[in-house]
């Protein structure tokens, strides 16, 4: 393993993909938390409850932010909590201090569930297609998959690797194993496809397109993504710089979202239908932040561990076609 992390990427050139752009201007707002200064492992925007999903580690706090009015509303929840995500109704948390997920109602702030998992939780997501809510677990190579209401163990899936991030997008999950990205049938419980990234070693969380058929890994050295082909070919690759890639991507624009972290810049990249990238801006943000989603209103959000607090980034360019 050692080995591996030491390797560098092996990315094909980022190609070209040329946006006509007329001198807008990139707004950025930072969006103050409660708990100050704090450190980020995932930031969630959540079409279900049309709120960006923020847990900060240490804060015993998860912040959901109108993505709109910039309005938040606190909830209450464990310390060890690093990882969230919610449905229309419930955030579901992974408490990584003590190996369980919990449920907390949006409305009253109470917890209304609470579940083991058998291991350390990495990362947890709600499944809309499935009402489900699927936990990731390193140590084991597998997912575990529970039930939304009482977070009971309802069923598990062994993958071929340590899963890295977890990405849902209609009856389909991704996560990054070792070189690739692995997708996953959230249905049938089935491993569907394997794509290679060209990164020496993965890191955060996959995108895709659906319309272009294409999908992104991120890479663990140099802020690097791979872009890959549905069928597996490489098509394009970028190193933004910094150490671990944090991707977030805009499907209806087709715009990727790129930073690597200790980096001070995000790139905004446009994306072509044969997957190859055009650096549109790049835009001044703190230098450290472990988290980033794209909204469905034209935003992405970046996590800054510097104030524990969130960037929301506008998107003012014109999307590909």
């Amino acid at each position: 393993m050692l080995l591996v992390l030491g390797c560098g990427n092996n990315l094909p050139p980022p190609g070209t993909c040329a946006v006509a752009t007329g001198g807008q201007t990139v707004e950025v707002a930072l969006v103050a938390l409660p708990g100050g200064h704090a450190s980020f492992d995932d930031l969630r925007y959540s079409p279900e409850l049309e709120r960006v999903v923020a847990a900060p580690h240490g804060t015993g706090r998860i912040s959901l932010i109108d993505p709109d009015s910039l309005a938040v509303q606190s909830l209450t929840a464990p310390p060890g909590v690093e990882s969230a995500d919610a449905s229309a109704t419930t955030v579901y948390a992974a408490d990584r201090d003590n190996d369980r997920i919990v449920a907390i109602d949006v409305a009253s702030g109470a917890t209304v569930a609470s579940g083991r998992v058998p291991g350390t939780p990495d990362y947890v997501r709600f499944s809309p297609a499935t009402s489900e809510v699927c936990v990731s677990l390193p140590a084991t190579n597998r997912l575990e998959i529970l039930d939304s209401r009482s977070l009971a163990a309802i069923g598990s899936m062994t993958l071929p690797a340590p899963p890295e991030g977890l990405t849902f997008d209609g009856e389909r999950a991704y996560t990054n194993a070792y070189t690739r990205v692995i997708g996953i049938d959230v249905v049938r419980r089935l491993v569907v496809s394997q794509w290679d990234t060209g990164c020496g070693w993965p890191h955060g969380f996959p995108q895709v397109d659906d319309q272009y058929r294409i999908a992104f890994g991120g890479c663990f050295k140099h802020g690097g993504v791979g872009v890959m082909s549905m069928q597996g070919e490489r098509r394009a690759g970028y190193e933004i710089g910094g150490n671990e890639a944090v991707l977030a991507y805009d499907p209806a624009r087709h715009h990727l979202y790129l930073r690597g972290d200790g980096a001070g810049t995000l790139g905004i990249f446009a994306v072509c239908s044969n997957g190859q990238l055009g650096l549109i801006a790049s835009v001044a943000i703190s230098n450290d932040g472990h988290g980033a989603s794209a909204d469905d209103r034209g935003h992405v959000w970046v996590a800054d561990a510097t104030t524990g607090g969130v960037f929301r980034v506008t998107d003012p360019f014109p999307g590909t076609q």
